[in-house]
Order: structure tokens, then C-alpha cells, then sequence
């Protein structure tokens, strides 16, 4: 009995084909991560080496780590590198006053070493009673340029008690600065703490043209302190659905923080249970 050629070609390119195949269904059901890309702040990393509190942060499902201070850039870009995640921000600032402003020279090194970098700069504004936007406008300038020779864009980040404390305020001195490359950030415990009562659907569309950065964390809507106001994602009475539904809505797609300053529970339990709080909001 004699096989047909077709048969015989077709028995031939089985083996090589099946290899392409199984991948190909493998890729099918493997399924995109959902929702912003979501890290932790710095201030959130557990005890221990850098380099291993990196790898727990990816094993946990992290897409990287934020808000890093410039004297410590160096380290957490080279774990970053070799544990292949994301280096989102650097949490840097300095201070105006009546007669001008100043900042540590460590914010300049930091934003050199990130140069070309996918990265932010969390700018935040500190400020005397008589202190001026002039001043803060100069400064925001001068961080801006330094930022655009490297490739970098700033969002200007309201702290509470900060001469920059609002959204408004960001945004403010970002429209006055007038740079292309600074907009703003906005930070879910400062706004509580700050404006208590504020309307969040109307700040976050308020902020739309220049909204590049958010964190969030759990918190109680009438906390009063950061025991309250920074949680565990799974804790708090915030509505954290409604605060992702309102960033769709105003089409938000940059980066999600998680801010971790002072948490109360164990910072390895946080980061765990934050994650699961993460993916169920995200379903």
C-alpha cells in the first residue's frame, strides 16, 4: 500500500506545527491584567534587602514600586531593572518663601539618573505663611526644565499643611508655570484631610486636562487622622469603586499608587491584602 505525498507532508509538519499550536492556545486563555497599572509607594516596602523587597512586591502582582525618594533612586532602579518591573516615581520637592525658593541638589541627581525613564516626578511644595506663587511658579519652572532634559514630566502633588495642599491649588501654579510637561497628581488621603466634603467626581473632572498621577489607599470618608485615612485597601468606608469608576469616566490612564505612610498592619500583610482588594475591584 502506498501512502499519498499529501498524507506523508502533512505526517511530516505535525511535529513542527503542534509546538505553534500549543502556544498559540496557551496565549488565548492567558488573560491581561486589568485595571491601571498598580504599585506601591516606597513608604509601603517591606523590612530587608531592597532587592528582595522588590521581588515579593512582583510576586504579590505588583507592575512596579512609586514615590522614591531621590537619595535612594540608585538602589531601587537597579532592583527594579533586575526584577523587570516598573520604576514609576520619584517623590521629590523643596520650599518657596517670600523671597524665593530652595531645594536639595539630591532632587537634581535624581532626576538625572532618571533620565529617558518612563518615570514621574511627585513635586511637592512646601511653604512659608507669606511665601508667593511667584516663587512657587519659579520653582516648578526650574524642576520642569531640569525634568524635560531628561525626558521626564512632573505632576505637582498636594500634601497636607503644603503651600501646595489642593488639587486647586496644583493646578493652579501647574496652568500658571505654563510648561508642557507638569501636570498634577491627586492623592486620596490628603484630599480627605484636606477637604473634607469636597465633591470627588467634580475635582477629578476639574483636573482632567492635567491629571497624570493618583493614589489611593483605604480610608474612612470622615477620618480625621492618618490612622483612619491611610488603611489597608480593604478597610475604610471610602468607596474605592466609585473612585475608579469616576477615573474612567473622565478616561484617566496613568498609573495607580498605593500610599502606605504609617499603615498600622504589618507592612507584608498590607501589601497582600491590598493586592486582593486590588483584583477584586478590578474584576
Amino acid at each position: 500500500m502506498r501512502t499519498s505525498p499529501l498524507l506523508l507532508s502533512r505526517a511530516l509538519l505535525l511535529p513542527l506545527l503542534l509546538p505553534l499550536l500549543l502556544l498559540a492556545a496557551c496565549q488565548a486563555t492567558v488573560e491581561s491584567p486589568a485595571g491601571p497599572s498598580f504599585y506601591p509607594f516606597r513608604n509601603g516596602m517591606p523590612r530587608g534587602s531592597v532587592e528582595d523587597a522588590v521581588q515579593l512586591v512582583k510576586d504579590l502582582g505588583y507592575d512596579g514600586v512609586g514615590s522614591i525618594e531621590a537619595e535612594r533612586v540608585a538602589e531601587y532602579l537597579e532592583a527594579c531593572d533586575q526584577a523587570d518591573l516598573e520604576f514609576f516615581s520619584t517623590y521629590v520637592g523643596g520650599a518657596v518663601t517670600a523671597e524665593g525658593f530652595s531645594y536639595d541638589p539630591k532632587v537634581s541627581q535624581a532626576i538625572a539618573l532618571l533620565a529617558e525613564r518612563d518615570a514621574l516626578v511627585e513635586l511637592f511644595v512646601q511653604g512659608t505663611e507669606d511665601a508667593t506663587d511667584q516663587h512657587a511658579i519659579a520653582f516648578v519652572r526650574e524642576i520642569a526644565a531640569q525634568a524635560k532634559s531628561s525626558g521626564l514630566r512632573v505632576v505637582l502633588y498636594p500634601h497636607t499643611n503644603f503651600y501646595i495642599d489642593t488639587v486647586d491649588d496644583a493646578l493652579r501654579v501647574a496652568r500658571a508655570a505654563a510648561c508642557d510637561n507638569v501636570g498634577v497628581a491627586f492623592n486620596l488621603c490628603h484630599f480627605l484631610n484636606v477637604e473634607p466634603g469636597a465633591d470627588l467626581r467634580a475635582t477629578l473632572e476639574g483636573a482632567k486636562p492635567l491629571l497624570w498621577s493618583v493614589s489611593t489607599c483605604g480610608a474612612d470618608t470622615d477620618g480625621t487622622n492618618w490612622t483612619t485615612l491611610i488603611q489597608p485597601l480593604d478597610e475604610g468606608t471610602f468607596d474605592q469603586a466609585a473612585l475608579l469608576e469616576h477615573l474612567e469616566e473622565i478616561n484617566f490612564k496613568g498609573p495607580i499608587g498605593l500610599q502606605c505612610y504609617g499603615i498600622s498592619v504589618d507592612q507584608n500583610e498590607n501589601l497582600e491584602r491590598s493586592m486582593k482588594a486590588w483584583k477584586a475591584l478590578n474584576r
